[in-house]
């Protein structure tokens, strides 16, 4: 199989230099880069598809360890990988939530929220069963 996959973001700086390519990256890094920035974008934020961006940026966090948020959000994960990443077949999408009280020196513990998901997939070309996958989102009290 062809390795012609670069990390995300692309350094146009090195490309307006001419400078040479940066190393390529393996299917499974590619594919993990994608999901993460998809995790990372807001609904409508991409200007050239508004129905791409994860919805978790829309949910109080507070109220995420509701089953029916985390069902929710676990739908989307499954059908955004289902329209834009088709290298893969999810076998398996979790949510966890937990939460941390962080302390600060010199001032007021607050609580962290951790909201990790956990993707189980099989790479479609060779039918690989691939390692899971593990994107953390956190939110600050």
């Amino acid at each position: 199989m062809p390795e012609d996959y670069y990390p995300v973001p692309p350094s146009f700086g090195s490309l307006m230099k001419r400078q040479p390519l940066p190393e390529k990256i393996s299917v499974e890094e590619s594919i993990a880069q994608n999901i993460s920035l998809y995790l990372a974008t807001k609904p409508k934020e991409y200007h050239f598809d508004h129905q791409y961006g994860c919805i978790i940026h829309g949910y109080d966090f507070r109220q995420l360890k509701d089953t029916p948020s985390k069902d929710q959000i676990k739908r989307t994960v499954e059908e955004y990988l289902r329209k834009f990443e088709k290298r893969i077949v999810v076998n398996r999408v979790d949510i966890e939530i937990n939460d941390v009280e962080e302390r600060v020196e010199g001032g007021s513990p607050r609580i962290c929220r951790y909201i990790q998901i956990i993707i189980s997939s099989t790479l479609v070309q060779t039918q690989q069963k691939l390692k899971e996958m593990k994107f953390r989102l956190v939110r600050y009290s």
